[in-house]
């Protein structure tokens, strides 16, 4: 043996013991680091992935949801960006797109709403309202709808009122006058707004009935100019399909006899016979 080599002491086993632990030690430690550095990029990745969803639900609802409306309590007054005015009724609801306005002025209904629209030649503005739509320049009417009645009161201007499911059939609206389809899509009535419960032989109106029963349709003519008409009761549900444009009570009960092939009987001013 080299006695100039120099004499290595064999570890005790508590000195193995510590120095084991201390290894264990800084393993431990540098492995915690690691998940340290793990964690804390998944929390910015997942702060990151909030901090852009937050942004794109801000975007969305400044630049693209729709603005609504809600006449909760009470009536909503409403100046949109065109500078027309809206009251909505209580219960009604609004909903305007965020591209309004653009060429088309168009908003969305749900109840009853009174509109004074800023007069635009070039950009209408449409109201829709269920299934019927009022498409305006500059005016002021009122919208009504109650369960399936749909109704337009014309104040000031024109308006032109139109099934969305028969869009080429159109009723254009002067001031005074009020359309409503009397609960019914396949009625259309137009008549002279304050003349409700008049009984005046002169009234005119503009009905139309779309293979309507005549029992029914009877009962819109006689709501519409406050006559009574008496009818043969096998015809009652005959079908009847009529546009009467801008006549007497007189004239669309004629009009109803030729299709059905009756005669007429006036018995007194506002009542009316059909007969075989």
């Amino acid at each position: 043996m080299n006695n100039k080599d120099p004499h290595i002491e064999p570890l005790s086993a508590q000195e193995a013991e510590e120095d084991w632990i201390a290894i264990i030690s800084r393993i431990r430690a540098h492995e915690a680091k690691k998940r340290k550095r793990k964690i804390t990029r998944f929390v910015s990745a997942i702060a990151a992935s909030i901090l852009l969803l937050i942004g794109t639900i801000l975007t969305y609802r400044m630049y693209v949801l729709p603005d609504v409306y809600y006449a909760r309590d009470n009536d909503l007054i409403i100046t949109l960006k065109d500078s027309s005015h809206i009251i909505l009724s209580k219960g009604a609801k609004l909903t305007v797109d965020k591209s309004f306005p653009s060429d088309t002025r168009e908003v969305f209904l749900e109840g009853n709403a009174v509109f004074e629209v800023r007069k635009s030649k070039i950009h209408p503005f449409i109201v829709h309202a269920g299934s019927y739509e009022a498409k305006v320049l500059g005016t002021v009417f009122k919208v009504m709808q109650t369960s399936s009645t749909f109704t337009v009161d014309l104040y000031e201007g024109k308006v032109q009122v139109s099934n969305t499911a028969k869009p080429k059939e159109s009723y254009i609206l002067r001031p005074k006058e009020t359309f409503s389809n009397m609960g019914s899509k396949q009625v259309v009535t137009v008549t002279p707004t304050m003349n409700t419960g008049n009984k005046n032989e002169n009234i005119t109106a503009t009905l139309a009935f779309t293979d309507f029963y005549l029992q029914d349709a009877i009962k819109v003519v006689e709501k519409t100019y406050s006559v009574t008409i008496k009818f043969p009761s096998d015809k009652a549900f005959s079908k009847i399909s009529i546009l009467s444009k801008e006549a007497t009570a007189e004239e669309l009960v004629e009009r109803i006899s030729v299709q059905l092939n009756l005669n007429i009987k006036k018995t007194h001013v506002n009542i009316f016979e059909l007969e075989e």
